[in-house]
Formats: C-alpha cells, sequence, structure tokens
C-alpha cells in the first residue's frame, strides 16, 4: 500500500502555514514542504519527517512570505499620506510667510495669556498636588454645633492630636502644625513673619527642595528653616546657615540659628509661610497649664497613613477620640472626627473652618480668565478670517485634487493637519513669551513667584496638550470644512471665488472690533478713574505726619515724651485707630432709632492736627472737660444720612453715655476708594492711653525724621514690631493694587488692538492679492483712485461702525458694572473711553486700509496684468 495514503504532514504545521503564508506563495510553498515530507517518510521514517516539516515551516516563516493585511498596508499608507500633508502644509507656510507670522503671532500672544491666567488659577486650585505622598496625607477635622447648625473645623485639640498614634492603627507617622504670626528680630529690625510651629515629622512627612542645610534641621529645637524669599531678605548673599534670629511670641523672645532655608517653592505649596519653628519652642507647648485650657488650644493635625491603608476602618477608630474629647471638654462636644485627604481640602475651602486654606481669590481668577479667554478668541478670529482667505490662492490645488479622486475627508484632513503645525508653533512661542516677557511682568504686578515648570509640573502639560488640541480643532475645522466644500468644476471654470465681503468673515471682522473696542474702553476708564483718584481730595492734611504703633499700654506714655522732645515734631496726638486704617464699628441711638457708625476715639487735638475742614459749629477744645467727656463731632455723611441739620436738636447715646455734637467736618477718606464715606463720629477722650501716636512734623521733614522716630521707638520697645509709616502711605498697598489691575488692563487693551491691527492687516492683504487684477484693470482704464478707496473703506467703515455702536453699548453695561464693583468712586464710562477706543480703531483701520491702497498706487499695471 502507498504510504502516502496512510499517513500525512502533521495537521497544526500545516494550518500555521496557510495562517501566515500570503496566498500567492501558498500553494508553492505547500507543496515543496509535502515533497520534501514524503520523501523524507520513505528514507528517514515517519517521526523524522513530521520533524523535518515542522522545520521547514519555520523555515519558510520570512517577510516576504508573510501575509499582509489590508489594514497594514493602509496604515503605510496614511502614514505616507500624513508625512505628505505635513510637507505640504509646511511649504504652504513658508511660501505666505508675512500671513503666517501674523497667525503665529496672535495664536502665541493668546497662549501666553492663557498659560499666565492657567498659573495663576492653578497656583490657587492644585496648592500642594506637587507632593510626592501627598495620596497618603490626610488631616485631623471635626464637627461640632455650631450659631447656624453643624460646622466642619480644621483643627482639633492639641492633647487629641497626641493621641493619634496611640487610637489609630497604619499610621507611618504624624506631625502638628500650628500657624502664627511672631515678631521676627533681626539686627534691630523687626518683622511680622507668617510661621508654622511644627513636629520634626513635618519635614518627612512633606518633601521641599533645600537650598541651604538639611531637612532634619528642626530636630534640634533651636534651630528654624527659612523660605528661600525670607532668607534673602534677612541676609541678602550671606550665607544663611547658623545666623542669628530672635523670635517674639506672646512677649516671649527666644533665640534661633538659621539650620536650613528651603528652595523656591513657586507659590505651588499647600501651606503659606515664611519659616519653620519646631513646635516644642511655642509658648502653648512649654507654659505648664491645666489640661482643659490645653485641650482649646487647636492646631492642624496631619498623618501619613501606610500604602493600602482602610480610611473607612480608621475613621470608626475615631469614635474613642471623640470620646476623649466630649468627656475633657463637654462645653464643646464633638459630633464626629473625621480623616479629608489632603488633596481635597482646596476643594473643601468653603466647607472646612479654620483650615489650611480659606480663601480662593475668585475675582482675580476670573478676571485674569476673562482676560486670557478674550485675547484667545481674538486670535482664534484673526486666524480664522485669515485662513479662509489664504484659500483663495489654492484653489486650483483643491480643484485638481479632487478630480483625481480626493475625498473631502481627506481635504479637510490635509487643512488640519496644517493647522496644527501653526497651532505647534504658536504653542512653543506661546511659551517663550509667558516665561520672558508676560510672567515676569505680572509677577511684579500681583507679587508672586510663578513660574512655568516643565519638568516638576504634570498639570501644566496636560493644559498645554489639551490647549493645542483645542485651537487647532476651533480655529481649524471651519475653514478646513468651508474649503472642501467647493465643487471642483466651478473651481476649475474659475466660477468659484472666496470674496472678500463674505458674510462669515464680516461678523467675526466685527465681533473682533467690538471686543477691541471693550478691551480699550476698560483700559482708559480704569487709567482715568486712577488718575482721578489718585489727585482726589483726601478731605485732610497728609503731608508731614507720622504715625507711630503702640503695642503696649506701658509704653504709650515714654514713646509719647520722647518723641515729643525731638527738634522736628510740632505736635503730637493719640488716637485708638488712624485715618487710612480699619476704623471701628458702633451703633448709637438718636430718637428711637439706631445707626451704624464709624467711631474714632482720640484725643481732643486729633482732628486739628489731622487738617480736618471744618463745616460747621467748631472742634474740640482741650481745655475744656465737657469736650473730652461730653462732646462729639460728626462728618458731613453723618447728618446727610440720617436726615439731620446742624445744631441737633437732641443728644445722640453711644454706650449708654449721651453726647452733644459740637461741629461738623466736611467728609474725609478714612479708607480706599474702593468703599463709600461712611457716617463718622470722633469722640474726644482724656489723655490715657490709646493704640497710635500721630506726629506732626515741620515741613519737609517727614522722611528725615522717620530714622529718628524708629530709632526711639525700638530703644522704648525693643522686643516690638515697629509698623510706623507717613499720613501719606496709608493708601500706598492699595494705589499699587489698583495700579497693578490698571497695568493688566492697558495690556490687554494694547494687545487686543495689536491683534486687531494684525487680523485686519491679513484680511485686507489677501483681498487686496486677489482682486489686485480688477484693480489694475481699472486703474488701466482710468478709473479715479478716489473711487478705489472709497470701495475699499466701505466695508470697513460699515463694520467699524457696527463695532462701534455694539461695543459702546457693551462697554457702557460690562465696564460700568465692573467699575461699581471695584470702586466706590470712578470716572464711568463716558465720551472720553469710548470716544478714545473709537478714535483708535478708526486710525488702525483708516493706516492698514491705507497702506494696500498705496501699494494699488505705486504698483504697475503692466507687470502685474502680464504675470497674472
Amino acid at each position: 500500500m502507498d504510504t502516502k495514503q496512510k499517513h500525512f504532514p502533521p495537521k497544526w504545521p500545516d494550518r500555521f502555514l496557510e495562517f501566515y503564508c500570503t496566498p500567492s506563495r501558498l500553494e508553492q510553498i505547500q507543496g515543496d514542504a509535502y515533497e520534501i515530507f514524503y520523501m523524507n517518510l520513505e528514507e528517514k521514517g515517519l517521526a523524522f519527517a513530521r520533524f523535518r516539516f515542522f522545520i521547514h515551516v519555520l523555515s519558510f516563516f520570512r517577510w516576504n512570505n508573510i501575509k499582509k493585511s489590508n489594514s497594514t498596508y493602509q496604515s503605510y499608507n496614511q502614514g505616507a499620506m500624513l508625512k505628505n500633508y505635513f510637507k505640504i502644509g509646511w511649504r504652504n507656510l513658508v511660501k505666505q510667510k508675512g500671513t503666517t507670522f501674523i497667525s503665529v503671532f496672535g495664536l502665541a500672544a493668546a497662549v501666553g495669556c492663557c498659560m499666565v491666567a492657567y498659573l495663576f488659577i492653578a497656583n490657587i486650585w492644585f496648592k500642594g498636588l506637587h507632593q510626592p505622598n501627598k495620596d497618603e496625607i490626610y488631616q485631623l477635622t471635626y464637627t461640632a454645633e455650631g450659631e447656624n447648625g453643624l460646622v466642619t473645623y480644621g483643627s482639633v485639640g492639641r492633647p487629641l492630636a497626641e493621641m493619634i498614634p496611640d487610637k489609630l492603627n497604619m499610621i507611618q507617622r504624624t506631625t502638628q502644625v500650628m500657624r502664627d504670626f511672631p515678631i521676627l528680630i533681626q539686627k534691630n529690625e523687626s518683622y511680622n513673619q507668617r510661621s508654622l510651629y511644627v513636629d520634626p515629622t513635618f519635614m518627612e512627612m512633606f518633601v521641599y527642595r533645600m537650598d541651604y542645610g538639611y531637612p532634619g534641621a528642626l530636630d534640634d529645637p533651636s534651630q528654624v528653616i527659612l523660605t528661600h524669599e525670607l532668607s534673602e531678605k534677612l541676609f541678602g548673599d550671606t550665607h544663611p546657615i547658623g545666623q542669628e534670629l530672635s523670635l517674639v511670641t506672646n512677649g516671649e523672645e527666644k533665640l534661633y540659628k538659621v539650620g536650613g532655608v528651603l528652595a523656591d517653592l513657586h507659590d505651588m505649596d499647600m501651606f503659606t509661610f515664611d519659616l519653620l519653628v519646631n513646635i516644642e519652642t511655642h509658648p502653648v507647648s512649654t507654659d505648664d497649664i491645666p489640661l482643659k485650657d490645653s485641650w482649646r488650644d487647636e492646631l492642624w493635625a496631619f498623618i501619613q497613613v501606610e500604602k493600602g491603608a482602610d480610611i473607612a476602618q480608621m475613621e470608626s477608630g475615631l469614635i474613642s477620640l471623640t470620646k476623649i474629647q466630649n468627656q475633657v471638654n463637654p462645653e464643646k462636644p464633638y459630633q464626629k472626627l473625621e480623616l479629608v485627604a489632603f488633596s481635597d481640602l482646596v476643594y473643601k475651602v468653603g466647607e472646612i473652618e479654620n483650615g489650611v486654606r480659606d480663601f480662593l481669590g475668585l475675582g482675580p481668577q476670573i478676571l485674569l480668565g476673562a482676560i486670557g479667554l478674550f485675547i484667545l478668541i481674538l486670535a482664534i478670529f484673526n486666524y480664522v478670517n485669515i485662513s479662509v482667505l489664504m484659500a483663495s490662492k489654492r484653489l486650483k490645488e483643491i480643484g485638481i485634487r479632487k478630480v483625481i479622486g480626493s475625498r473631502r475627508s481627506q481635504l479637510v484632513f490635509q487643512f488640519l493637519s496644517e493647522n496644527l503645525m501653526v497651532c505647534l508653533f504658536a504653542m512653543i512661542l506661546g511659551c517663550l513669551l509667558a516665561g520672558f516677557i508676560f510672567l515676569p511682568g505680572f509677577n511684579e504686578i500681583a507679587s508672586k513667584n510663578l513660574k512655568i515648570d516643565l519638568l516638576r509640573d504634570p498639570f501644566i502639560w496636560m493644559f498645554m496638550g489639551g490647549m493645542l488640541v483645542s485651537i487647532t480643532l476651533i480655529s481649524g475645522l471651519y475653514p478646513a470644512i468651508y474649503v472642501s466644500s467647493f465643487k471642483p468644476i466651478n473651481i476649475l471654470k474659475g466660477n468659484q471665488k472666496i470674496g472678500s465681503k463674505s458674510t462669515f468673515t464680516s461678523v467675526l471682522l466685527t465681533f473682533q472690533f467690538t471686543l477691541a473696542i471693550i478691551s480699550i474702553v476698560a483700559g482708559i476708564a480704569f487709567v482715568q478713574t486712577n488718575y482721578i483718584n489718585s489727585n482726589r481730595d483726601w478731605g485732610y492734611d497728609s503731608a508731614d505726619k507720622i504715625i507711630v504703633n503702640v503695642p503696649n499700654q506701658e509704653d504709650y506714655l515714654p514713646l509719647k515724651n520722647k518723641l515729643s522732645a525731638l527738634a522736628s515734631v510740632t505736635e503730637v496726638s493719640g488716637s485708638q485707630d488712624y485715618v487710612g486704617n480699619w476704623i471701628r464699628e458702633e451703633v448709637l441711638d438718636f430718637g428711637q432709632e439706631k445707626y451704624e457708625i464709624s467711631l474714632l476715639n482720640a484725643e481732643a487735638n486729633y482732628p486739628e492736627l489731622l487738617g480736618l475742614q471744618l463745616k460747621q459749629g467748631r472742634l474740640f477744645n482741650s481745655d475744656l472737660i465737657s469736650d473730652t467727656q461730653e462732646s462729639v463731632i460728626v462728618n458731613q455723611t453723618f447728618l446727610d444720612q440720617l436726615g439731620l441739620e446742624f445744631p441737633l436738636s437732641e443728644k445722640i447715646t453711644l454706650d449708654s453715655v449721651n453726647y452733644t455734637v459740637v461741629g461738623v467736618v466736611e467728609d474725609f477718606h478714612t479708607i480706599f476708594f474702593q468703599s463709600a464715606i461712611d457716617p463718622m463720629v470722633i469722640r474726644a477722650s482724656p489723655d490715657t492711653t490709646f493704640n497710635y501716636l500721630t506726629l506732626q512734623v515741620t515741613d519737609g521733614s517727614a522722611e528725615t525724621t522717620m530714622a529718628s522716630v524708629k530709632k526711639i521707638w525700638h530703644e522704648t520697645v525693643p522686643r516690638g514690631l515697629f509698623e510706623g509709616k507717613l499720613q501719606t502711605e496709608v493708601f500706598e498697598r492699595e494705589f499699587s493694587d489698583v495700579e497693578g489691575v490698571r497695568n493688566i488692563l492697558l495690556f490687554s487693551a494694547i494687545l487686543a488692538v495689536l491683534l486687531a491691527a494684525l487680523g485686519l492687516f491679513g484680511l485686507v492683504s489677501l483681498n487686496m492679492n486677489s482682486h489686485i487684477k480688477d484693480y489694475c484693470v481699472r486703474k488701466v482704464f482710468g478709473a479715479d483712485m478716489g473711487d478705489l478707496s472709497v470701495k475699499l473703506y466701505k466695508r470697513y467703515l460699515i463694520i467699524w461702525g457696527i463695532a462701534g455702536v455694539l461695543g459702546g453699548a457693551f462697554s457702557i453695561l460690562i465696564i460700568s458694572n465692573f467699575l461699581d464693583s471695584f470702586f466706590a468712586f470712578h470716572s464711568g464710562v463716558g465720551v472720553l473711553p469710548i470716544g478714545t477706543g473709537l478714535v483708535l480703531l478708526l486710525l488702525v483701520v483708516a493706516g492698514t486700509v491705507g497702506s494696500q491702497i498705496w501699494k494699488i498706487v505705486k504698483a504697475n499695471p503692466a507687470v502685474i496684468l502680464k504675470s497674472e
């Protein structure tokens, strides 16, 4: 019997061959393998033949013999096609350098603004999320009954925090954190610094990079760790390690040495502090106080759990701690204790009282976010307009590609790939603009320390990637779909035009102009308001006056006597508060009504020393006992709001004491112009003790006298914080903040106008180039350039007029409300801001269109028509 009929090649190798082998070669390869199998079967036997068949199947497993799926071919084809798309896109971008620059620069400026806004907002919402151990760190909080229901508190009793390691399992480490503001004294200078008194384990739980020293410096209670900024402030270029400083807490002074300096935190740390101090050195830790009193001393308590710890089970263990607390301190019973994840603390700012974070600053976030979005919209509109008109130079390419079989989806992908290149260049340039120009300027304005940290910040990569995709799709999708919709027959016959009178283009340009006008009006209105307020009469004479704080009652008379003895000091007066600072509020009775007023307690000579302008009646007379016990002075707003006239028919009642109003002074600003003037009552008090002294000095000697005042103050109060200032400086911080906002708005206005000008220039130049033949023919036949100019100007002047109406209306609505929310006294949105905005934009239109008309005037029709 024939052996070929009894035995066959093994099935699995044969099936494997059929699986991988390309169909065109399968029959030949399989036939050869079968022939060799039967030859070996006759000569060597069945086992050897099967083994050799398997070897032969493997030997034919080569690249040329492997079956290629359609998807593989398609992927190679798509890769080549994508490469071709980018090559064509690059050539088109290089070919049209001017419009490419306008598009890239506009988008880059918008990306830079958005980057600044993102970093500012991320600095608030992503606080502390760079900590390596963030997923294992939890803060202990408790819930108790408040005046309006249950309240969650971020701090717990100090003894309770100390019990955590004994009551909870699966804990790696714990740390206590106490916030305080001690007086820091270094080389006879005093500062009020934000300090955190912590356990040494704080530096193990939270990871910080060090400039000098080492994280374990707090193991020595006599050492402190400073931030980079504080180290530079105190020691400058001097090596800080080992330098001495003193901290005065609750009147107790302690000497420390610098054991470490943290590297720049980049404003991204959850905690806000200037130095870290060992908690063992704080007076509450060293004072011998009853257990119940120590329970009232609350602080933040953090734990770091082991990986995989069951938080729900750990929280059940907090029940025993709750019972202990309620037994020791039944006056404030806890409803429950909870563990809040470190990464959730920012998002629970409104839910946790006395937490690590208590303020999010939504106003500045909204303002910066709105400006970034505003500039981005302008840049995208610019790019969309220019992209649509740039396609006019590629109509033949589009038509030919459609005729030879290109699908619409391929054309859309082609334009999107080109758009991706533009957006990618814009992202790179935008990051450079933000890092070297925008951020340094913003940091100086806002006193921040924001930086683009591409190596340590994963969120910024997510933001940049999301922005790249979003800008690419938003700015490129419409032009790609619009241009790819053209019919090839219309293109090749020359019937397809992308005209300058496109409705969509006109709408986008109108919207650009409207936004530009709003930004100009906002900037000018803010500048105008700032100018008016900087020259506003404060209602008193602020020149040649020095304000000095008095920390303790026992220091009042020594300070007053020593400062009065200075040759340049002509008069001294004490006050409970001072004009230019917060003035306490009280409730007075008049008739049958109660009224809220601002109350300023001061010596009798204070109104005269301050230079308040008397309107009716008289000022205090320090020689009259009745004036220091039964008399008050009010401002004009007091009379206006209470509906009274001087002299009053009745006395007013304050603190159950009746007072006679002896005088009325003109309104004066006790606080900055962001707030309205409140009804004010000035009450003369006997010369006992006050919180502040105001010195009247000889003309022009305030700044030179300040040095002597400061020296006397430090000699009298060696462990105190000197907070003296000139009366002219009381609004210095507010003016600085307002100037910062003004500069931001002016920058956005200038950038908006620049983007509008660049966009208009690109739009007009492309339109001009696409119709250059028409204009030259008209010129050859004797058309007047005035008629051509009117024809060109007409469309853009109409757009300018519509944008002027819309921009003016929206400015009055939006900017007026913004100013109302920011200032009690402002210039409003009047003719000057709106008129200036319209004129500036008109000049932009005239200059841009005029430059293109000049090109027609100078053009040689013969050369252009010959080339056409």
